[in-house]
């Protein structure tokens, strides 16, 4: 197996778009050409909508004038029709294009950008703005005090190229994850779905009920939201873990489990529980039927959705009772279920992309039953070892993972997501920067191929993991995109002369935090290797805090968000070296950070647990409250 995937990661595909910071194939050639959009304060050019414009065209019209006039200080007209024989940026649908396609054209009258819906006109109208030098770090969190994005400032503003632009994403789901939603609220959600475009992210996925807990809830954030994401074009994806928000011993008044015990799950001595995290009976057709009616009420009651998440609970436990493998094995039973499910969704809003998880105990495919060719399945390689690629058999982890990936792509056809970890809960925060690991993860996606990527993205640590999400919504686009590029765009966008600097920091967490770090799955090194890393860590620590002092003397870059990312990767490193030798010196280390945390919490930069911090990161190191 393992050769196999050597030979599928060799074994290349042709690349499909070229880098989503400059998306170009060369459909038209000629000599360069220059198009003046504004001259001191006057632009030179009108935007130009259809006829009948959607909203969503609209929106990309005004964005376009927004962001051109606050390059060149000009005022853009937005006009239904030409006037006169003036220059133009005309904003149009082309239905042969894709749905996620888009085109930038120079011709006679001056430029036209096109997409094959209206998200991916305002696609284009983002990708142009990138060749004018715009660049949208970040959402415009309150972290960022109005800095998360690079405007370049002109005041003789044109657009050249020699030749047509088209850009075709390589995977058609690009996602951000809301999931736990510890650190979301109504305002940076919207900010949050402002920036998703801007980098060419396409759906925003949502808990219709995380944990059952009512907090991080579909409906809480619905109103709000769905006003923001629709006028962008963006698809909205409900759902997420739980066929017990759909049968559950608690409805009907709680009258459910005593009418019905046969309708649910068995305990280890076999008796019907109603312990939501065991798996409902579903070759119960009475128990089928009603769980069908109540997705199908929920959807009626929230047009909205495009994509349906129809998970397990987190944890699931399929067949506790022997009795309950008769109906087959975990993995044909979430097949036929999601089936069922499927087809009585089509009848009602075929519309409706339905999404099934491959996770945990029905993470292969099924074995005997068809899965339907519609199902968009998200993979779900939650104990992925970063210190290696997931193709690499080094890690039984990740081949594990690997070959099960293949699995699924030689027997279903549909299309199949990446739920990938970029940004993982269990991280505490840490910076794990992984830019160039994500790189080589993608190429091999591509190739495999998959369809979908996703990542969480929490306000809460947005700063700690900006440049992962930065690059992966490149990424997404064109797995082959020159990632060094991108970072180094990046920090001169962020950093301006002190960019270098910023590059080292990058440079110094990727090639330290996940070989080195608390990272799950990453082995403990000997002492002396984490000695090394923190070493180099501290040094570089030491020397940006000390160019800092002289920041307002001598206009030094603000390394203010980037200081405590190393200080957190040095503390962590200090611990894990004692760890090897001085357990009850690392528990006095775990305490010290954890005050640098929470001085820092609120910040952007880390999330910490509500309750219980203290025992959460000793757990977290392998120690003991003795220790």
């Amino acid at each position: 197996m393992a050769s196999l995937l050597k030979l599928l990661f060799l074994c290349r595909i042709p690349v499909i778009c070229l880098a989503a910071i400059y998306p170009v194939t060369a459909a038209r050639c000629n000599p360069i050409q220059r198009i003046l959009l504004a001259w001191e304060k006057q632009a030179r050019v009108a935007i130009v909508l259809p006829a009948h414009p959607s909203v969503t065209e609209q929106f990309a019209a005004s964005e376009l004038a927004a962001y051109l006039q606050r390059i060149s200080s000009a005022s853009f007209s937005v006009l239904r029709r030409v006037v006169g024989r003036r220059r133009i940026i005309r904003l149009e649908i082309n239905n042969g294009q894709e749905k996620e396609e888009y085109a930038i054209q120079i011709r006679d009258q001056g430029i036209i950008l096109s997409g094959g819906s209206d998200r991916a006109l305002l696609f284009a109208v983002y990708g142009f703005l990138r060749q004018l030098g715009c660049l949208w770090l970040a959402p415009e969190l309150s972290c960022y005090a109005g800095h998360a994005e690079y405007i370049p400032r002109k005041t003789e503003l044109y657009y050249e190229n020699s030749h047509d632009i088209q850009a075709k994403p390589r995977f058609i789901y690009r996602k951000l994850d809301v999931e736990e939603g510890r650190s979301h609220d109504d305002e940076n959600l919207k900010q949050i779905i402002d920036w998703m475009p801007k980098l060419g992210f396409n759906t925003l996925m949502i808990p219709l009920n995380y944990g059952g807990w009512g907090k991080v809830k579909w409906d809480n954030w619905r109103k709000a939201l769905t006003p923001e994401l629709k006028k962008r074009g963006m698809l909205i994806e409900v759902g997420g873990h739980g066929y017990q928000n759909f049968l559950n011993a608690a409805m009907d008044d709680s009258m459910l489990f005593k009418q019905h015990p046969d309708w649910f799950g068995k305990n280890r001595n076999c008796q019907p529980t109603p312990d939501p995290y065991s798996v409902f009976n579903t070759a119960n057709p009475d128990a089928v039927q009603y769980l069908i009616r109540q997705v199908l009420q929920y959807l009626a009651r929230h047009p909205e959705i495009d994509i349906f998440d129809f998970w397990p609970p987190d944890g699931a436990r399929w067949a506790d009772c022997k009795e309950l493998i008769a109906p087959g094995s975990p993995l044909d039973r979430q097949a036929r279920l999601v089936n069922q499910v499927d087809s009585a969704i089509k009848k009602m809003r075929p519309d409706i992309k339905l999404e099934m998880i491959a996770y945990q105990p029905v993470l292969d495919p099924p074995r005997t039953v068809f899965l339907n060719q519609d199902i968009l399945v998200d993979f779900c390689p939650i104990n992925q070892q970063f210190e290696n690629q997931i193709f690499d058999s080094a890690s039984s982890n990740n081949l594990k993972y690997a070959e099960s990936l293949l699995r699924w792509r030689k027997t279903f056809a549909g299309d199949i997501g990446i739920y990938s970890y970029y940004r993982k809960y269990a991280w505490r925060s840490l910076p794990n920067l992984i830019p160039h690991y994500m790189q080589q993860d993608l190429k091999w996606y591509a190739m495999v191929p998959v369809q979908g990527i996703s990542t969480y993205a929490e306000p809460g640590d947005w700063i700690s993991y900006e440049l992962n999400h930065f690059i992966l919504g490149h990424l997404a686009w064109n797995p082959e995109v020159n990632v060094d590029t991108l970072i180094n765009a990046f920090c001169r966008a962020r950093y301006g002369p002190g960019w270098k600097t910023a590059r080292t920091v990058y440079d110094a967490l990727e090639n330290t935090v996940r070989f080195a770090g608390n990272i799950p799955y990453t082995m403990l090194k000997p002492a002396e290797q984490i000695a090394k890393a923190e070493k180099e860590l501290t040094e570089l620590l030491t020397r940006i805090s000390s160019s800092q002092k002289r920041a307002s003397e001598n206009r030094e870059p603000d390394f203010s968000k980037l200081l405590p990312l190393i200080q957190y990767a040095v503390y962590d490193l200090q611990i894990q070296e004692l760890r090897t030798g001085n357990p009850s010196l690392a528990r006095k280390k775990v305490e010290q950070m954890l005050q640098f945390l929470e001085a820092n919490r609120n910040r952007g930069l880390f999330i910490l647990p509500d309750k219980n911090i203290l025992l959460t990161f000793l757990k977290r190191y392998g120690l003991t409250p003795g220790h």
